[in-house]
């Protein structure tokens, strides 16, 4: 389960963010996850709890959003959403070449704290 690194990882991150910040309490963190990327939510949302165990994240909620692919046409330059239904080419030219423009990668978006 690599999703228990990327949750140590984002707390680490926020912690750091919040320790900048002169937090004494994390409400809560919201991270972006690619549609893409091979990171199951719903394992981020079980593996969350141990991780912010004992730190001022302790009792913070978790947010995770996720982002849908975009293409970018080569062809038309439209971007789209891919889908199995049309073999996943281009919705507006019927091109088959592509960049994916969004949906990759994942980040914290937002730290919720207090001081």
């Amino acid at each position: 389960m690599h999703e228990m690194s990327y949750v140590v990882r984002f707390v680490s991150l926020a912690l750091d963010r919040a320790k900048e910040s002169g937090a004494s309490e994390v409400r809560s963190l919201t991270v972006s996850v690619g549609e893409m990327t091979d990171i199951v939510p719903e394992y981020l949302y079980r593996y969350y709890p141990e991780a912010v165990k004992g730190t001022i994240m302790e009792g913070s909620e978790l947010k995770v959003e996720v982002v849908p692919v975009k293409i970018r046409c080569a062809g038309c330059g439209e971007t789209y959403h891919p889908d199995r239904s049309n073999a996943y080419s281009c919705p507006f030219c019927g091109g088959s070449k592509g960049e994916i423009c969004q949906g990759r990668g994942m980040s914290l978006k937002e730290l919720e704290i207090s001081s």
